[in-house]
């Protein structure tokens, strides 16, 4: 996916927020190894801001998230929520809403419902900001003054909620990625994007293979469970 078109923030972002408010957060890191950052620079790739924060707390080694989104409006109003003071969050939550359909203008899904034509080609499927629920469910940010909003999907929220709270109970399978071609450090299941639906066991000490016959490039393989 290209960082570089509409299509990215409507696709991608929509995708990680699905992924963090559905119980996959654990499963970050695969997608970010889809996700293709255009327009690089010498020193890197250009970053988005809101995307980073989003993936922070499960995907390692991703570097200090640059203070910008790709995408300005509305979107890197949230970037403030996250460096703000926990008591200041619920009011800067509510005012993001208040001002999120107008600051979308731009986007692909604005000004959609109008659209009485199937035949448009334009599916329309509500106005709903999905990354205000995912820096919601992230920052565990007190929704109570604004769970009734019209653009807010507070049940997907609460549903998360509760999803984390059974997950709490539970141990935590340690995140471990892992270059094909190396040694595994753990027997169990591993996965990689190269082989999608698949979990293959390896011992420890045993080499993960490369897939070269797959012309994927360089991959990576990630611990999943010893179950």
């Amino acid at each position: 996916m290209s960082l570089g078109t509409e299509d990215y923030w409507y696709i991608a972002l929509r995708l990680i927020c699905f992924g963090l408010l559905t119980g996959y957060a654990d499963q970050m890191s695969r997608i970010m190894t889809i996700i293709d950052y255009v327009e690089a620079t010498p020193e890197g790739q250009e970053k988005d801001g809101l995307i980073e924060r989003l993936i922070a707390p499960f995907v390692t080694d991703r570097g200090i998230p640059p203070n910008d989104a790709r995408r300005h409006l509305p979107y890197r109003k949230l970037i403030k929520v996250f460096d703000a003071d926990a008591e200041k969050r619920p009011a800067m939550m509510l005012q993001y809403l208040e001002d999120w359909y107008e600051a979308s203008r731009r986007e692909p899904y604005h000004d959609q419902h109008p659209q009485p034509d199937i035949r448009s080609g334009i599916s329309y499927f509500g106005y709903w900001s999905w990354e205000a629920a995912a820096v919601t469910w992230l920052l565990d940010i007190d929704d109570s003054t604004y769970r009734e909003h019209q653009f807010y999907p507070k049940d997907l929220v609460d549903f998360a909620r509760s999803q984390a709270e059974s997950v709490s109970a539970e141990t935590t399978i340690e995140k471990i990625k892992i270059k094909g071609g190396e040694q595994s450090t753990k027997t169990g299941f591993w996965t990689t994007p190269a082989q999608p639906n698949q979990r293959q066991h390896f011992s420890k000490g045993e080499i993960l293979p490369t897939l070269s016959e797959q012309d994927w490039g360089e991959v990576y393989w990630y611990y999943d469970g010893e179950e």
